[in-house]
């Protein structure tokens, strides 16, 4: 069974040769320092350009992959030189005009461009971030074709953005961007309309160039923290939820083959039918250990409807020795890999302090204990 088909058919909840195994999507990417541990722990010599600046995660290496026996391929557009503009203090300014700086843990924010807005007419002045201004397409589309006809892989749009909460919540501020959905509803639907617009405008974009070649597309979004949603359910769909259909109703307009890909931390079992209602296929990255997340629990309920992507532990089990992490494997698989519809990955990140040797404990487990 190629990795095209193993993947393909665990989307489509079919019997797979082995479980289908991800590294470097959507929030499954390695921070810099622990990609370059894992390389050398490889024995893979030579450096390879960063495809992202501003970022903590910001290699694409498909010797890695290759060593490792991933089942995915990705296509990608760099963000242009452009961004982010660097500043003399540290700080740098993303595409969107968001003021941030490098954190231990991630990149940090340091002041929102929106957070006084009192009219929602002052929108229509903002600088929002076009994709021909922002998307460097040269070689994608070739990239991608050539990688179809090959036939080998299964092939990922990566996500060039966040989601529409997550990219309101910068722009103005998370405590303003929450108050709006309660209490001004006509600036909160003003401003995440204004996003989606962008969103559909890169989204577009990218699909002109590559939409007949991928099997999945990625797109993000938290909602969860690790103990409930962040907003109320109805919240999230008013003002989410129903502009993240119209975004998936037009992936699928462009690409009709391809299955919609959603990262979306945390304990969001909740919504999961809503998620489905508005046409994700997919689901990264299983935060099995927040609550009301347990993952067989989630096999049940959700098994037949949505295909589960991650779920391998990152805050204490891939942090632990190589006995957790195999202990950790071995649940995944039992509880989820049944009758397809699990692509295993780590759940979110994997972040500086997760040994090398974890990461490759997580892929040697999983092949272990699910070949049949």
């Amino acid at each position: 069974m190629t990795s095209k088909e193993r993947v393909l058919r665990a989307i489509n909840h079919e019997e797979t040769d082995r479980i289908p195994l991800d590294l470097g999507g959507m929030a499954c990417s390695l921070f810099d320092q622990a990609y370059l541990r894992l390389r050398d722990a490889l024995g893979i010599t030579g450096d390879i350009a960063p495809f992202r600046r501003g970022s903590n995660t910001s290699y694409y290496d498909e010797r890695v992959l290759d060593a490792l026996d991933i089942d995915v391929r990705r296509v990608f557009a760099k963000v242009s030189d452009r961004y982010p503009i660097v500043h003399e203090d540290g700080t740098f300014s993303s595409e969107w005009g968001i003021l941030q700086r490098r954190g231990q843990f991630g990149v940090e924010f340091v002041r929102h461009p929106l957070q006084d807005l009192e009219d929602p007419e002052e929108l229509e002045t903002y600088p929002w971030p076009k994709a021909k201004d922002c998307l460097v397409l040269d070689g994608m589309r070739e990239r991608a074709k050539r990688l179809h006809d090959e036939g080998k892989y299964a092939i990922s749009l990566r996500a060039p953005m966040n989601g529409i909460f997550e990219i309101s919540c910068w722009l103005r501020g998370m405590q303003n961007f929450m108050v709006d959905m309660l209490s001004e509803e006509t600036l909160a639907h003003a401003l995440a309309e204004k996003v989606l617009d962008v969103q559909l405008d890169w989204y577009g974009a990218l699909l002109d160039e590559v939409g007949p070649y991928v099997d999945i597309v990625e797109t993000g979004d938290d909602y969860g923290t690790q103990n409930s949603l962040m907003a109320s359910a109805d919240c999230l769909e008013e003002f989410i939820l129903s502009r993240r259909k119209r975004l998936n109703d037009m992936i699928r307009q462009k690409a009709p083959q391809a299955k919609i890909f959603l990262h979306c931390c945390g304990s969001i079992q909740r919504i999961i039918p809503n998620l489905c209602a508005c046409g994700v296929d997919i689901l990264n990255p299983v935060q099995t250990l927040a609550a009301d997340m347990d993952p067989y629990m989630l096999k049940e309920k959700y098994g037949a409807s949505i295909c589960f992507h991650g779920g391998v532990d990152t805050q204490h089990a891939m942090r632990g020795t190589r006995e957790d992490v195999d202990r950790e494997v071995r649940k995944m698989v039992d509880a989820l890999y049944h009758q397809g519809g699990y692509i295993l990955s780590s759940c979110n990140h994997i972040q500086n302090d997760i040994p090398a040797e974890n990461i490759l404990q997580m892929l040697e487990s999983a092949k272990k204990y699910s070949a049949r």
